[in-house]
């Protein structure tokens, strides 16, 4: 009995030890990715000058939709992958891991049939009502779509990375990728080399090349250091793709309700408030996500951490971490305090000018990144233990009520100012009832062990 208990202690320990490096890590390689971002954006707005900048981000952030098109399959490996490794289910394994690569390589076909078909009936820049003549428009979103498909499979290994317990590695690979970008911009900006003769052609092209470059590596490095676990058209399954195409497909819905959600406030404010509120508020926005995102980059490792630790009906422990995490986060709202005392001077000593903005939308926006931030460790579990229909009805509401509540607070008087603060109305459901939620499943769990 006693070694026993002295067996689950040790395991305990070094889950323990595993947790507090990854944290460690993730957070670490996301700080320093986040710094590389801003660098790395202040030099292609030089380089590209405001015109070409504005259609630049404008492409990027309608191309980064495509990574979505994945129907939630890379979370089903996040989730599913750490149980089949912990039974030592080799065989489902292989077919799990190949059948999603080959699902996610049917999407993407489909992606180019479709696009090439919408090419046939309008050409983008008809569509997007660009008219640059200096620019080949259709050329250039030609690449960026591109790229991003070969992302979107190749992008895969963050996802088997996450399933093996290694998240660390997720931040270490999206670190590198910034670095990468931040010196390839650097030098051809510093030496002025034109890989063609738009400028904005080769910022795609470094871009794209990078983060292709980057995942062909790590997902050859990761199928050397598990070799175990393999790639096999022997091993496709039209059966595991069916049994996952529903749980893919909840995930996917929570994505898309989550990017309406999220999206929507900088096309109200260039609607009612005009582009220069928009610039303003997205700089103190993009100060605000920092500390959102650092805590999600130290949280990001739960999610298979959970999942494993669940199917080894660890329930306490997991009750525990919950506990830990609830005390801990009151740092987290000391920090927001600190920002939103000091951040006049971070703004002039990032940008070099003031940005007169109201208490009312920094108490806003505090309360909005805190509820958006509590609720994250709670979403990591239950997605983790597929647990999330629940969760899945709550954005799907959020999503269809979002723009509403938003555009009533506006046409009252409430200014920008109402668009964050039908944010926090909206997200409020969730940040109650998922850590709600988890604490019944768990407590049921440890019930029904007594």
């Amino acid at each position: 009995m006693k070694r026993n208990n002295a067996k689950a202690t040790n395991k305990n320990q070094i889950l323990k030890t595993k947790v507090h490096k990854q944290l460690i890590y993730s957070v670490l390689f996301k700080f320093i990715s986040m710094v590389l971002v801003f660098l790395t954006t202040s030099f292609v707005n030089k380089y590209l000058g405001e015109n070409e900048y504005g259609l630049w981000a404008a492409i990027y952030s309608f191309i980064s939709w495509v990574y979505l098109l994945d129907f939630g399959f890379a979370n089903v490996i996040k989730t599913k992958l750490p149980v089949k490794i912990l039974e030592k289910k080799e065989n489902e394994t292989n077919e799990l891991v190949t059948t999603i690569y080959v699902g996610v390589g049917i999407i993407a076909l489909t992606i180019i049939i479709i696009f090439c078909i919408l090419n046939f009936i309008s050409t983008p820049s008809e569509f997007f009502n660009v008219k640059a003549s200096s620019i080949n428009f259709n050329f250039l979103l030609s690449i960026n779509l591109l790229f991003s498909i070969l992302i979107l499979i190749i992008g895969n290994h963050k996802s088997l990375f996450v399933g093996v317990l290694k998240t660390h590695l997720v931040e270490f690979s999206l670190m590198l990728i910034q670095l990468l970008i931040f010196a390839s911009i650097f030098t051809i900006s510093r030496f002025n080399i034109l890989l063609f003769e738009s400028k904005i052609i080769n910022v795609s092209i470094v871009y794209g090349f990078v983060n292709v470059f980057v995942g062909i590596i790590f997902t050859f490095y990761f199928f050397k250091k598990h070799n175990n676990i393999k790639i096999s058209f022997k091993y496709f399954n039209f059966s595991v793709l069916k049994e996952n195409i529903g749980l893919g497909l909840n995930f996917f819905i929570i994505q898309v309700c989550m990017i309406i959600i999220y999206s929507t406030d900088h096309f109200l404010i260039l609607k009612y408030f005009g582009s220069k509120e928009v610039g303003q508020f997205d700089i103190v926005f993009k100060l605000f996500q920092v500390p959102m995102l650092l805590i999600t980059a130290g949280l990001s490792p739960f999610w298979s951490i959970f999942s494993k630790a669940y199917a080894e009906k660890k329930y306490l422990w997991i009750k525990k971490v919950f506990y830990i995490y609830n005390f801990s986060f009151i740092l987290f709202i000391i920090g927001m305090f600190i920002l939103n005392y000091m951040l006049n001077d971070i703004i002039i000593f990032w940008i070099d000018k003031q940005i007169i903005f109201s208490n009312t939308l920094l108490i806003s926006l505090s309360i909005y990144i805190t509820l958006i931030s509590y609720a994250s460790i709670y979403s990591f579990f239950l997605n983790g233990v597929n647990k999330i229909n629940l969760s899945m009805r709550i954005i799907v509401f959020q999503a269809i009520v979002n723009l509403p509540i938003c555009l009533l607070l506006i046409k009252k008087g409430y200014g920008i100012e109402g668009v964050i603060i039908g944010n926090c109305l909206c997200i409020l459901p969730a940040s109650v009832m998922t850590p709600l939620q988890s604490f019944c499943i768990i407590n049921k769990k440890i019930k029904a062990r007594v």
